[in-house]
Formats: C-alpha cells, sequence, structure tokens
C-alpha cells in the first residue's frame, strides 16, 4: 500500500512542475505577447536565427559581438509564443 501512496505523490508532483513550465512559456497581454502556448520546444523553435547566434558567438567568443543576433533570435522565440 505504501508503494501505491508513494507513486501518487510522484504523478502529482510531475503534474504540478508540468504546469509550471506550461504557465512560464506563456505570455500576457499586458507583456506585450500574446497567450498563445508555443508550437514546439524551445530546442526546435527558431532554428535559422539560432544556429546564426551560435556560430557567431563561436567564432567571437563574446556575447557584445554578438547582440543583434542574440535579440533577434529571443523575438523570433517571442514570436513563437515564448516568454524570454
Amino acid at each position: 500500500m505504501g508503494s501505491s501512496q508513494s507513486t501518487e505523490s510522484n504523478n502529482n508532483s510531475s503534474s504540478s512542475s508540468t504546469n509550471t513550465l506550461e504557465s512560464s512559456t506563456t505570455t500576457t497581454a499586458a507583456e506585450g505577447g500574446t497567450n498563445t502556448k508555443p508550437k514546439c520546444k524551445p530546442c526546435c523553435a527558431c532554428p535559422e536565427t539560432r544556429k546564426a547566434r551560435d556560430l557567431c558567438m563561436f567564432e567571437q567568443g563574446d556575447e557584445s559581438a554578438c547582440l543583434e543576433l542574440i535579440k533577434a533570435h529571443q523575438e523570433c522565440m517571442r514570436k513563437e509564443g515564448f516568454n524570454i
């Protein structure tokens, strides 16, 4: 009996962490975004801007040299529904 209670509590904690993740990735109208959920995971969103940003960071080794690419990627992520 004790193990079934443990499983239930694990399922509940997993569910609550999922809810936290979902609420953190949505934006509100007050923040200037929309209330849409992202269509994909953050790792799959905006591959073009992410690749350009990562290449710049790798080659330059300095964030300040890549600010425009970083900002472009952040804007793309916001358009995809992520709260950055």
